[in-house]
């Protein structure tokens, strides 16, 4: 797994191991509070696709896009009924969408996966329409320290090689990350991680 990407056995289990979750259940309910009726949207990473699941009743247009194809098969399994979801295989940083395209875009839990979060935040700015918005759900890091001390532990003793995958930010980072291109109207900060390593965040941002 390469930059966040999840094929053969880990696409398998991701998609039963994070459906049943207390963190799911609070992301899906904050993702539906903030998303509009007859929106045309993007679930940008959108893996299995437990995001569309949540919308696909509500949305007017659903554009799932991840770079792996076998969570996409997963997602094209769920969905092969729905005439309003489209699936896409591409990249996060080069969505192939037009401009101006997509009232929500929903981006759950991915950034800190992805190395070249500036370009994927520009991407976002470019597709959303003016008065578009950004759901953003994803983690910081609290403690640099606590945090890497957290992935020793998991590398050595759970043999957990998914930490190679991860290119986490401090909140300081993030939110000068964010300003470039959005104005946050919404945030709420669910329960910190184990050993407080790090904190979810659930924003809502409309592009500036």
């Amino acid at each position: 797994m390469a930059n966040g990407l999840m094929e053969g056995k880990v696409a398998r289990d991701y998609d039963q191991r994070v459906k049943s979750t207390e963190r799911t259940k609070i992301y899906n309910k904050f993702i539906l509070e903030n998303t509009q009726s007859n929106s045309i949207i993007c679930d940008l990473c959108c893996g299995t696709g437990n995001s569309i699941e949540i919308l696909k009743d509500q949305a007017k247009k659903i554009i799932g896009i991840d770079g792996s194809e076998d969570m996409l098969n997963f997602a094209r399994e769920k969905f092969k009924n729905n005439t309003n979801i489209k699936l896409k295989k591409t990249f996060a940083h080069q969505t192939e969408l037009e401009d101006n395209s997509c009232d929500i875009v929903v981006f759950r839990m991915c950034l800190h996966h992805l190395k070249n979060k500036e370009q994927v935040l520009n991407e976002i700015h470019r597709i959303l329409k003016p008065t578009g918005k950004l759901i953003i759900i994803d983690r910081y890091i609290l403690s640099r320290f606590r945090h890497k001390l957290r992935e020793i532990y998991r590398l050595i003793f759970k043999f957990d090689k998914a930490i190679f995958g991860h290119f986490e930010y401090s909140k300081e980072r993030l939110m000068e990350l964010l300003s470039k291109n959005f104005k946050i109207i919404k945030k709420e900060f669910p329960l910190p991680y184990k050993g407080l390593t790090g904190q979810a965040y659930m924003f809502v941002l409309v592009k500036k």
